[in-house]
C-alpha cells in the first residue's frame, strides 16, 4: 500500500510542478515578447533605392 501512495504523491507534484513552470516560461516569453509586437511597423521597398523604410 505504501509504495502505490507514494508514486501518486510523486505523480501528482510532478504534475504540480511542470503546471508552474510552464505558467512561469508563457509568462517571461509574453514579457520579452510584448515590445516586439507593439514596436512592429510596416516597411515599404523603395524603387529606386532598394531599400525597405517604414510606410
Amino acid at each position: 500500500m505504501q509504495p502505490v501512495v507514494l508514486a501518486l504523491a510523486s505523480l501528482v507534484g510532478t504534475v504540480i510542478l511542470v503546471r508552474l513552470v510552464k505558467r512561469e516560461w508563457e509568462r517571461v516569453n509574453e514579457e520579452l515578447y510584448k515590445p516586439v509586437r507593439q514596436e512592429a511597423v510596416n516597411l515599404r521597398r523603395d524603387p529606386r533605392s532598394g531599400v525597405y523604410r517604414p510606410e
